[in-house]
């Protein structure tokens, strides 16, 4: 059995170097790109209404979406079923032939910027995901990734979406009882056609806003705003600021469904498609069966050469031979170069991966928030930031600490004496526990 693998990968290489382009297209494929391929009814919900883009055609919430479950980042159970029963009372009696792209509020998602210079763009989602914990600490459950890494010609920052695998499989359970197959989920505001290369979209509903920048298909910038902290001057502020940075381009403005369907565009933003886990499994099904073809197709193959004279069948060994042979010489390098990164990376792993905490940074921070009183003590270890000093207001500070997306588990650690305060906090950033599980287990 330990040879057998590499035999019949070299076996199916060498056969599929003599097949037809035609037919190795039909036999291998990808299943994300299949699944959209055979989307042909695309559903877009927006505040209280699903909407079939194809026909126009509009169906009512029920009052109980109301609630934020559609808006919220929890894939909500009720929400999920009552949208798929929408779904199906828009596509009609011929539902069960549809295979449904099903376009969500922008809230469903949640949005990290990252910033991976010298990363390759074939390597950037597997560094995503080991940075997971660090990206999104508080979540525990599984999440999915989208980000477009195919454009190389941009600076290094650019922006990765995040949904919540518990949420896909609820969609996707709530689709398949409604007989409908849910192929993919992705955000509303993506799904847009613009006339340049880099444009910025503004979504509207009743519950938020969303701003969104894009170049050249690459999601740049996302501004995510409850309607209801629009009250707080801090937010109008960020927004206005995202506002006077983008001015200079192009901009589109969505405030109803019927924007969209002016706006819709069926090549825009599959980067950043979410499929569910069913909906792979369904399409690797599809593929064992191409696999199938294939070993018919390899054995048609071999008894063409069996029929074939056997100085033919010598010279093409021979032929055949010499091409895997060659083809192992100048792979040696590239085989040993690896071998080599993946050394440097166990090696060298647990220094690269080391928390950064960001003293600088967090005593700017520290700065502009006690500002004008001073600090008269500041110990920093492993994330946690003990602060000493005092004001005659304690507590205003304390929740000008917690309000700050940069600090978490903020707390007095003793009782004020004379407006002298006492203030433990850890930076929201740091992960040591992680890190330590990941790279010492023992310890």
């Amino acid at each position: 059995m330990p040879t057998f693998e590499p035999n019949r990968e070299q076996w199916q290489s060498r056969v599929s170097t003599m097949l037809p382009p035609a037919l190795l297209t039909i036999l291998q494929g990808n299943s994300r790109r299949d699944l959209l391929k055979k989307v042909d009814a695309t559903l877009l919900v927006f505040d209280h209404k699903v909407v079939n883009l194809e026909s126009g055609e509009t169906r009512v919430l029920p009052q109980v979406m109301e609630a934020p479950a559609i808006s919220g980042t929890v894939g909500d159970r009720v929400a999920a079923t009552q949208i798929a029963a929408a779904c199906q009372s828009l596509l009609g009696e011929t539902h069960k032939d549809h295979t449904v792209l099903l376009l969500l509020p922008p809230s469903e998602f949640v949005s990290t910027t990252q910033v991976m210079p010298g990363v390759a763009k074939e390597n950037l989602v597997s560094a995503l995901r080991l940075q997971t914990e660090t990206l999104l600490p508080s979540y525990e459950g599984g999440l999915s990734l989208a980000i477009n890494s195919s454009v190389t010609d941009l600076d290094d920052s650019r922006v990765a979406l995040w949904m919540s695998e518990a949420s896909l499989s609820q969609y996707f359970e709530a689709f398949a009882e409604k007989q409908l197959f849910l192929a993919a989920l992705m955000p509303r505001n993506l799904f847009v056609s613009s006339k340049s290369s880099e444009h910025q979209l503004i979504d509207r509903d009743s519950q938020a806003a969303t701003r969104i920048v894009q170049k050249q298909g690459v999601l740049l910038r996302w501004l995510h705003v409850n309607n209801i902290d629009f009250q707080q001057e801090e937010f109008v502020a960020q927004w206005e600021k995202g506002e006077q940075d983008s001015s200079s381009i192009e901009t589109h403005v969505v405030e109803s469904e019927s924007d969209y369907l002016d706006l819709a565009d069926k090549k825009s933003g599959t980067e950043y498609c979410f499929f569910p886990q069913g909906a792979l499994n369904a399409r690797k099904k599809v593929e064992k069966g191409r696999k199938a073809v294939f070993a018919v197709a390899a054995v048609v193959v071999l008894m063409f050469f069996v029929s074939i004279p056997f100085l033919g069948q010598s010279l093409e060994f021979r032929s055949l031979a010499a091409r895997l042979q060659s083809q192992s010489r100048l792979s040696a390098d590239a085989r040993r170069d690896q071998s080599v990164v993946v050394n440097f990376e166990n090696e060298w792993g647990p220094l690269n991966d080391f928390p950064e905490q960001r003293v600088r940074e967090a005593m700017y921070t520290l700065q502009n928030i006690l500002s004008p009183d001073a600090l008269s003590s500041l110990e920093v270890a492993e994330g946690l930031l003990k602060i000493q000093g005092t004001s005659t207001e304690p507590q205003a500070i304390l929740e000008r600490l917690e309000g700050d997306p940069m600090f978490t588990e903020v707390i007095f650690s003793r009782a004020t004496n004379n407006s002298r305060y006492y203030i433990d906090l850890r930076l929201s950033t740091v992960n040591f526990e992680g890190y330590m599980v990941r790279y010492f287990p023992d310890d």
